[in-house]
């Protein structure tokens, strides 16, 4: 039983494609094909199929899934093991998280924990949708998710920072006048806004409907720099978090930020599903990460 080919099929799975599998794993598109009718001609029957929505699985592989996922991750498990045992901690970390996570904050946390556990690979996964990551995280795909904290979430939750949102403006804009702004003081005005696979951001949402505010977005891409670009020349207005304007005033110096009254803040940290049981190398990185949040060692 070669266990890297259960590795991948989970990857398809959760991609739902050839060939975004391929391109996470590093494999070739044709690598990926050999190997899962490698694995299909050892059960004895197809496990995957193809369908409108991508790559799915079959009624046997459906029912083959929760003890193939339990398999993967035993066997993760097992290795890291191995290593404690011969006083290493090693092994790999999957962590999904926003692009703007990606850009803003996790180049240093990387470089914090690779001079820490060398011997630890860490693997980022770039998701722009809070519901995917929040699948991946539930099916195992990825063992960590760095996002916004919501209501509904069950997993275990490690607090990183309190990120306010602000109002993202062209200096040439009117509402560069004013020190801080309403929410009605939006309702009107061409708004930008950024948009995940499954719909607009849902701090933003939330902040609307909380303040009684109708929110009716100009133009909305999944891109948080194509927003900054088109407000760049003065086409709108958008809400973003202030994390993501820290690292891009360089980029973008004709813009500029205002707060918002009544504030609107956003809660991000580290998601582990069932961290006590999580494999060594997953936790060390969110004890390393709160660590260094918490003794000033990473600013975010």
């Amino acid at each position: 039983m070669d266990i890297k080919k259960y590795e991948v099929l989970l990857a398809v799975v959760d991609k739902g494609s050839f060939i975004k599998a391929a391109s996470e794993l590093g494999y070739t598109q044709s690598g990926i094909t050999y190997m899962m009718n490698s694995l299909e001609k050892e059960c004895g029957f197809p496990l995957l199929q193809r369908s409108n929505k991508g790559v799915i699985l079959t009624l046997e592989g459906e029912r083959l899934l929760p003890e193939i996922r339990q398999l993967v991750q035993l066997n993760k498990r097992l290795e890291q093991d191995f290593s404690e045992v011969k006083g290493q901690i090693a092994g790999k970390v999957r962590i999904g998280c926003f692009p703007t996570i990606v850009c803003a904050v996790m180049p240093r946390i990387m470089r914090i924990f690779r001079d820490k556990y060398p011997q630890i690979q860490l693997d980022l996964v770039e998701e722009n949708s809070v519901g995917v990551l929040e699948e991946w995280l539930e099916s195992g795909f990825i063992d960590v998710a760095f996002f916004s904290r919501q209501p509904r979430y069950e997993y275990d939750w490690f607090p990183v920072k309190e990120d306010r949102y602000v109002v993202v403006m062209s200096k040439e804009s009117p509402l560069t006048a004013y020190d801080v702004i309403k929410p009605n003081q939006l309702e009107g005005q061409p708004f930008f806004m950024y948009r995940g696979s499954d719909g607009i951001d849902a701090d933003v949402a939330s902040y609307f409907k909380k303040n009684k505010a109708d929110l009716m977005p100009t133009f909305t891409s999944s891109s948080d720099y194509a927003v900054l670009y088109m407000i760049e020349e003065n086409l709108g207005i958008g809400m973003i978090p202030e994390l993501l304007t820290l690292y891009s005033e360089e980029k973008f110096p004709t813009i500029t930020t205002r707060p918002l009254d009544p504030p609107a803040q956003r809660e991000i940290g580290l998601a582990v599903n069932h961290y006590d049981t999580a494999v060594p190398a997953v936790q060390r990185f969110v004890q390393t990460v709160q660590k260094s949040v918490s003794n000033g060692t990473l600013i975010i």
